[in-house]
């Protein structure tokens, strides 16, 4: 999977060079990119620029859902595939007319020279006819550039404020994963088994049923954080002060029981808590939107945010139990 810092560099040398470069080098550039970050709107709109009239119609519908990061919306009559021929069109319109001035950003091109060349043969044209064909065709190079120029221009905005992100996020990324490799090294093997699962369900879907890689996947999810609370608060015969079992399966008890002893704050405490009270409620959703067949799409990426949250949440009680231990042994 590409980058954000990959991608901003084919933006930005696509703006570096939009001056020097022929329109159609542009347009492909910005395709590959609106493909790159998902897109779908704009990356085909931009490709309908590029394509030659005529064609096989079934290979024209299969390049263009290439193009697609959701497919299974080609033809819904609102999805982004119709958008992005509706906006074509109307751009191309030919005014005074139904018609549209269909051809390529090449085929405009050649068709320029050639009536170029018919003119400089000495064969007469019909110069308001011409006139009004080489002014139309300009007009659409015109808003073809334009619409690149702006697009690269919010894809470079985009990015570099996710490239900011990426980097907060590749930081912490670094330290949990060190953390965990120190204390319960095992996991970050799970965690890896957890991302394959998702991406082979997001492969995979809608062409086929995923429930299996969902449920294995929050299944994970779920040993991983009991595996982490096994190591900060091990299982205990006692109960708590509150009459709480602590024992192996009441990993959630033994959880909030580690919270109130470690974090003094009681904000801080209630944030945690609810944290982890929140992550369970995810894993809840997903049971149930796997057991009612919910959208695949929708499915996968609450799934997804579970796993995220699933991290995010480990690394957080791992260095509270990392800061605790310090604390004990000065």
């Amino acid at each position: 999977m590409a980058t954000n810092d990959h991608i901003l560099r084919l933006v930005r040398k696509a703006l570096d060079e939009f001056d020097d470069t022929q329109l159609e080098v542009s347009v492909r550039r910005a395709v590959r990119i609106a493909n790159l970050v998902g897109d779908t709107k704009y990356a085909i709109r931009l490709s309908l620029d590029l394509k030659t009239i005529g064609g096989d119609r079934e290979t024209n519908a299969e390049i263009s859902r290439m193009l697609m990061e959701d497919p299974s919306t080609w033809g819904s009559m609102t999805g982004p595939a119709e958008q992005a021929l509706k906006a074509w069109m109307n751009d191309r319109k030919i005014e005074g007319s139904d018609n549209i001035d269909g051809g390529s950003l090449a085929q405009l091109e050649f068709w320029d020279k050639e009536l170029k060349w018919i003119k400089e043969s000495g064969e007469k044209v019909d110069y308001e006819k011409d006139l009004a064909t080489r002014v139309r065709r300009e007009q659409i190079l015109a808003r073809t550039r334009h619409l690149t120029f702006a697009l690269l221009c919010s894809w470079e905005r985009r990015l570099d404020y996710g490239t900011i992100n990426e980097s907060i996020f590749g930081g912490y990324r670094v330290k949990v994963d060190a953390l965990l490799a120190e204390g319960v090294p095992d996991l970050l093997q799970q965690f890896s088994a957890v991302y394959r699962r998702l991406q082979e369900a997001a492969d995979s879907a809608p062409e086929r049923d995923v429930t299996e890689e969902l449920s294995q996947a929050i299944t994970t999810c779920r040993r991983i954080l009991k595996a982490v609370v096994d190591h900060v608060f091990p299982a205990q015969k006692e109960s708590a002060e509150s009459g709480h079992k602590l024992d192996d399966p009441s990993y959630r008890n033994r959880l909030f029981e580690f919270t109130k002893r470690v974090i003094q704050s009681e904000s801080k405490r209630e944030l945690v808590d609810a944290m982890v009270a929140g992550l369970h409620d995810r894993f809840a959703a997903v049971d149930k939107m796997t057991n009612k067949a919910v959208h695949a799409e929708v499915a996968i990426e609450t799934a997804n945010l579970c796993a995220l949250n699933t991290y995010v949440i480990c690394g957080e009680i791992i260095s509270l139990h990392t800061l605790a231990s310090e604390k004990q042994g000065e």
